[in-house]
């Protein structure tokens, strides 16, 4: 009885004293979850609670699943984040088996990789996408040992174009360019709303043509669609963001590969024939009345029918047209008399985003890679025998000029002359011709008096020019 009395004290003074230490337990537990709250609160007392620690659900911009954090610029899931960054240090090759069109979601991400690397890239994913108010903890001591405050906005525009193919309209840290925040869509959008008037010519259709007559309706549409240029390149998106040197330099050389560019799109729906105007239409015996003509002639229709062949889209042409005018006068090596750009990297950077937007466009067409690569270097190399093609049409309008063929206009005249400045000396012109030239009088190889029509051509009226 006592031995069991005793076991029995035992046992009962065993159990209390479990009680006890789970009392204890419990209540430390329930201290420390008290004051995790109140060290919680305490916290976002002392200012406003960061994007992180909001309920606020986000979704994947890529495949809509539920969003693990901001990665590469936009908000995405793990999955996504790790596919893209895989993709951009290592093999990115992908082929879509179908059309470049597949659907991405959470289900059938996996799927097609070419067509989720391309919704990546245009939701706005891009390598150096990262928050201002997220930075890894050895990156951000390393950054404040630095203590340099003079590079705190720096933005190297080097870094930039290799890193950045689209930038999110939310990543406030590039500044150079507002171009720079503008999407794929956007960027098009704002060319095709600069793109000039159409322009009609003079022409009587009762009256033949002769060379007098048809180098005048030439030259005059060419400078009434000079006045239209000038006011498209303003609205061209980061043009008017470089400066007025490095704008007017452009449009000088550039100026007659743009018109003949233009000139060769208004043509593709015309074989054997170009359109100066809706009311011009000339075909190749007509253009035999100028000395010289048929050659130029026979390459723009060349060039018009390969565009056909293409099926080049109006997307297409806007954004080679801007890379003509961004391209045009960045390799100034070849004239050793002409000053050269003040911003070039600025100019890479926006001639740069055009390119971009043009594979974009490509992308969204439904091409493959390959297919890409493949129309975006026939394109690049039309425009190199559009430059040839310019070339050879100043050399016969600067004919036409010297033999008092027929009277050119005041901005015409002027832009023939500025051209003639940044390309090199030819060797067999004398002396003689470079003292009755205007151009022994300009300095700097800048054209003083270009700037003045540059500047005053939103106030010239579009009655008077069409």
């Amino acid at each position: 009885m006592l031995s069991m009395q005793i076991t029995g004290r035992g046992r009962n003074a065993a159990d209390s004293s479990k009680e006890e230490r789970c009392c204890l337990s419990q209540s430390s537990s329930d201290n420390r979850r008290q004051s995790g709250r109140e060290r919680m609160s305490s916290a976002n007392d002392k200012g406003p609670p960061s994007m992180e620690s909001t309920k606020e659900t986000r979704f994947c911009a890529v495949c809509s699943d539920y969003a693990s954090g901001y990665h590469y610029g936009v908000w995405s899931c793990e999955g996504c984040k790790a596919f893209f960054k895989r993709s951009i240090q290592g093999h990115n090759d992908y082929m879509c088996p179908a059309t470049n069109q597949c659907t991405i979601d959470k289900n059938r991400r996996k799927s097609c990789q070419a067509c989720r690397l391309r919704k990546c890239y245009e939701v706005g994913m891009m390598k150096g996408g990262i928050r201002k108010d997220r930075r890894g903890g050895r990156m951000l001591k390393h950054k404040q040992q630095k203590e340099e405050p003079e590079q705190k906005n720096d933005v190297n525009p080097s870094e930039i174009r290799t890193a950045s193919i689209w930038v999110n309209p939310s990543v406030k840290s590039m500044k150079l360019s507002p171009v720079l925040s503008l999407t794929a869509e956007q960027l098009i959008s704002a060319l095709m709303e600069a793109e000039p008037p159409i322009v009609y010519s003079e022409h009587d259709s009762t009256k033949p043509l002769s060379e007098a007559s048809m180098m005048t309706l030439l030259t005059n549409l060419a400078d009434k669609e000079l006045v239209h240029m000038i006011n498209w390149a303003k609205r061209v998106p980061g043009f008017v963001d470089l400066t007025l040197h490095d704008q007017v330099h452009l449009l000088e050389c550039a100026w007659l590969e743009i018109l003949m560019v233009g000139l060769i799109w208004r043509s593709v729906e015309h074989p054997e024939k170009l359109s100066f105007a809706p009311n011009l239409l000339l075909d190749r015996n007509q253009g035999r009345c100028v000395e010289g003509l048929v050659e130029i002639f026979d390459m723009l229709v060349t060039t018009a029918t390969r565009f056909r062949m293409m099926r080049l889209h109006g997307e297409e042409f806007i954004c080679l047209k801007s890379i003509i005018l961004l391209n045009s006068g960045v390799y100034t090596f070849l004239s050793s008399t002409l000053e050269s750009l003040e911003d070039t990297d600025l100019i890479h950077i926006i001639l740069d985003k055009i390119i971009d937007t043009l594979v974009h466009f490509m992308a969204k067409s439904g091409l493959s890679l390959q297919q890409q690569q493949r129309r975006l270097a026939q394109l690049l190399l039309i425009l190199s025998h559009i430059r040839h093609m310019s070339n050879k049409g100043m050399e016969h309008l600067y004919s036409m000029k010297c033999k008092n063929v027929v009277p050119l206009y005041d901005l015409l005249l002027e832009m023939l002359d500025a051209h003639r400045i940044h390309t090199p000396k030819d060797k067999t012109t004398t002396q003689e011709e470079e003292s009755r030239s205007p151009l022994s009088t300009t300095v700097n190889g800048a054209s003083p008096c270009l700037q003045p029509f540059y500047k005053n051509t939103e106030e010239v009226s579009l009655q008077s020019t069409v």
